[in-house]
């Protein structure tokens, strides 16, 4: 058998399967591993990892790394911990698409609901796409790290309605647009629909983000066309993320993963000690 391009012998392998931890070499070849025990063959670069766990990379599956992974390619710092796949587009919150007039507002939203600097945002991207696909085109081949995007509700809102995306209910045709252009985006590359329903989100303006102002006929309309494009999800986040849900937040989630007929993941959990009845709602 040919030579290993790189072994690392001795770790303590925790392979991802639910199996035990076990102590094992890891033998690596053109890229891939095809050795997962004692090594049999010598091998051009050796590592010993003894006393040292050796896992596959991490998936983070909430991250808003949309816009630093334009001028920062390993999305530091979770590269540091392990995470070798991140998902952004979470929450409503997208960078695309964009309507010719879009960008400035996009970045100051950006800027307060996840605590972006707005001088980055401003200087580090050019704002220069349009498309779901062209923004996934910019970081084709040019990042570190694995990379999926949600698209965002708030950009849908935004780009169909432009400044009556805040605080007004959509029409029927702006629905109707808002459907092409969703189904547009993950055409192109998109891995499913996020939107925001919380309390806690608002603009740079200080008012409520746009999908806060969608109605549950708009919301329901967009997870349809999420279930035509296989291998999507669905993300939301309600103020239940963070109060506990109530039966009408439970009944609105359960509505929109059987319209996508897809499973709907509202990843915020907080624990608090002094409210049980909050999290354990939540696992229920």
């Amino acid at each position: 058998m040919s030579e290993l391009d790189l072994c690392i012998r001795g770790a303590k392998v925790v392979d991802g399967t639910g199996a035990p931890m076990r102590d094992a070499d890891v033998g690596v070849r053109d890229g891939r591993i095809v050795e997962v025990g004692k090594a049999s063959t010598s091998a051009a670069e050796t590592i010993d990892a003894d006393g040292l766990m050796l896992t596959p990379g991490f998936v983070d599956p909430h991250t808003h790394y949309d816009a630093q992974l334009c001028w920062d390619a390993t999305a530091s710092p979770s590269n540091l911990h392990g995470v070798t796949t991140v998902i952004g587009g979470n929450c409503g919150f997208s960078i695309a698409p964009l309507d010719d007039g879009g960008a400035d507002y996009i970045r100051r939203m950006m800027s307060v609901v996840e605590g972006m600097p707005l001088a980055a945002l401003e200087g580090g991207i050019d704002w220069g796409w349009r498309s779901f696909g062209e923004w996934l085109d910019r970081l084709e081949g040019n990042i570190a790290v694995n990379a999926g995007f949600l698209v965002g509700h708030c950009a849908l809102r935004r780009t169909v309605m432009g400044d009556e995306a805040v605080g007004k209910e959509a029409s029927e045709a702006q629905v109707a647009a808002m459907r092409r252009l969703l189904a547009e985006s993950l055409a192109a590359g998109g891995i499913g629909f996020s939107s925001s329903r919380s309390f806690s989100h608002r603009d740079g303006d200080g008012n409520p983000v746009p999908s806060r102002a969608a109605s549950v006929d708009e919301l329901l309309a967009l997870c349809g066309v999420v279930g035509e494009h296989d291998g999507t999800s669905l993300e939301f986040i309600t103020d239940g993320c963070l109060r506990g849900f109530d039966d009408d937040e439970i009944d609105l989630m359960a509505r929109m993963s059987l319209a996508a007929q897809r499973p709907l993941n509202w990843n915020v959990f907080t624990i608090d000690s002094t409210e049980p009845d909050r999290y354990e709602n939540q696992l229920r």
